[in-house]
């Protein structure tokens, strides 16, 4: 154990030197730090995503091309390859080589451009890729769905990349970093070819130390950045596109509570672990902002409409089990064909677990998740 808490504190503070290291040593990174295409505020749905080794472009229906000519800035001194500026076919995505200003480091992102021809809100989790992170060296799921030309859209997230940060330390004997022993995972039992497992993991003594002693599986429609505290790192949204409000949100569960509930953040509503499922649309604001943050607490004024499982169908069972959840418009709210929305869906295999309340071990499997549109004319 002492050997455990030491070499989980020399994982941090290697971090947080990292970190130092990039502020005043900046020729060494290779980042893309922004990303912007002429006219963008006139034809871009969202601003730009930036992860580790990807950036999308997401364009409004009928407003835009794949002909694009997309800028970037990068870290001190790095350049780019293609240029920052060059016009291109992004029908298929392009890839990017970054390399620091000594030359030594360098990495290749891609770049897609996205447009949105249809409003399709079901997904069946039979695609997932692995994310090889190096800084720490991790293995992890991202799901992805397909689009009409055969674009990768990474619309759901998850906190795998948080959870990366102690993965290594947090092994077990006979355990490797793969993605199976993540909170979030695909999985081959799902109720229909694949799914998704979430589980509640412990994040070992460093993770309590500092105030966040589990981790919930958990998926959302959004992207996650790692950001201080960590309920800011999960931004849930992204453009709706149908032009009628969504009726329901509906799939399929399997779920079992793990064995010792805990409350970390005082007081809770529970004295057993149970999951979470919701779903929010919710309207743009001016200011451009496209995303709730994991503190929201429903409590955004910008909520139109919210679907939120309940404590009947809050239940524990082995068999896949459907559950259909109603949409009910809030805050005065009604739905304007006219105006711009974002939505989101969230998982959660601990229903407090952004408190850091749940039970270790709490397992939700979820799959053929379908936002339902109103059709009615």
């Amino acid at each position: 154990m002492k050997y455990r808490i030491i070499v989980l504190l020399t994982a941090v503070t290697t971090l947080f030197m990292s970190g130092c290291i990039k502020d005043e040593a900046l020729n060494t990174e290779a980042d893309i730090e922004t990303a912007s295409i002429p006219h963008g505020d006139q034809i871009l749905q969202v601003k730009p995503s930036i992860g580790d080794d990807r950036v999308i472009f997401r364009l409004k229906r009928f407003s835009g091309s794949y002909l694009q000519a997309p800028e970037f800035t990068l870290t001190g001194g790095a350049t780019i390859e293609p240029a920052s500026g060059t016009e291109q076919d992004f029908f298929a995505p392009k890839q990017y080589k970054v390399t620091s200003q000594d030359g030594v480091w360098s990495k290749t992102y891609t770049v897609s451009f996205i447009i949105d021809d249809v409003a399709d809100f079901y997904s069946t989790f039979e695609n997932a890729e692995v994310v090889e992170a190096k800084n720490p060296k991790g293995f992890y799921h991202q799901f992805f769905e397909l689009t009409t030309t055969n674009q990768k859209k990474y619309d759901w997230a998850t906190a795998n990349q948080g959870y990366n940060m102690l993965a290594a330390t947090l092994l077990e004997p006979g355990e490797k970093l793969e993605p199976s022993i993540y909170p979030t995972a695909q999985t081959t039992d799902g109720y229909i070819g694949k799914g998704v497992k979430m589980i509640t993991k412990s994040t070992g003594p460093l993770g309590g130390l500092f105030g966040s002693p589990l981790a919930a599986g958990n998926l959302f429609v959004g992207e996650f950045r790692l950001a201080s505290p960590t309920i800011e790192s999960t931004r849930f949204g992204l453009p709706y596109n149908a032009k009628k409000a969504p009726v329901a949100l509906k799939g399929f569960f399997k779920y079992k509570a793990g064995e010792k509930f805990a409350v970390n953040t005082p007081p809770s509503t529970l004295m057993k672990d149970t999951w979470d499922a919701y779903a929010i649309l919710f309207e743009k604001s001016i200011d451009g902002k496209d995303y709730l943050t994991g503190s929201h607490g429903f409590k955004d004024a910008r909520m139109v409409s919210v679907a939120r499982i309940g404590n009947k169908e809050q239940i524990e069972t082995n068999e896949w089990t459907f559950f259909e959840i109603p949409f009910s418009f809030v805050n005065g709210k009604s739905f304007d064909p006219a105006k711009e929305y974002l939505y989101t869906i969230v998982f959660s295999s601990s229903k407090e677990g952004d408190l850091f309340n749940g039970a270790v071990g709490s397992t939700l499997y979820i799959d053929e998740v379908e936002l339902v549109v109103d059709q009615t004319k």
